[in-house]
């Protein structure tokens, strides 16, 4: 497998098992997706996870694809791990239920600090817009 990354804002997963074996024979190209982090500049794979793809670009943010959660990817590529460690755990519907409860809580986090900061921003124009003080003389 090989990622490669664009300024298109998009990674490209390819599978170059037969590439080279005929002069006529290239990679073939086996999914994308766009990381939604602007312009890619760098791609990886995380060297303890082989399956946890990382990339960042021009938004100043990182972001990961576990394609261990990709059927497609695991069809593909699953039966070619020669080392035990590396190789893909059962997807469990477990599994899943957890990453999609992850990513609700990240949403809500997101979501509570916006709330937070636009309340932030209504009281700072609140204080600004209070009536002015005006001044009692009195007589002598």
């Amino acid at each position: 497998m090989l990622a490669t990354c664009a300024i298109d804002k998009m990674v490209a997963l390819w599978d170059t098992r037969d590439a080279g074996v005929t002069a006529d024979s290239k990679p073939i190209t086996c999914g994308n997706k766009d990381m939604n982090v602007g312009k890619l500049y760098s791609v990886a794979f995380y060297q303890s996870s082989p399956w946890l793809l990382g990339c960042g670009g021009s938004g100043n943010q990182l972001a990961l694809w576990n394609l261990e959660s990709e059927e497609v990817f695991r069809n593909r590529f699953g039966g070619r791990i020669t080392n035990p460690a590396m190789q893909m755990k059962p997807l469990v519907v477990e599994e899943e239920k957890k990453a999609e409860d992850f990513e609700a809580i990240m949403a809500a986090s997101d979501k509570a600090a916006e709330d937070a900061k636009n309340i932030k921003s209504d009281d700072k124009k609140k204080k600004g817009k209070g009536k002015s003080k005006k001044k009692v003389h009195k007589k002598r």
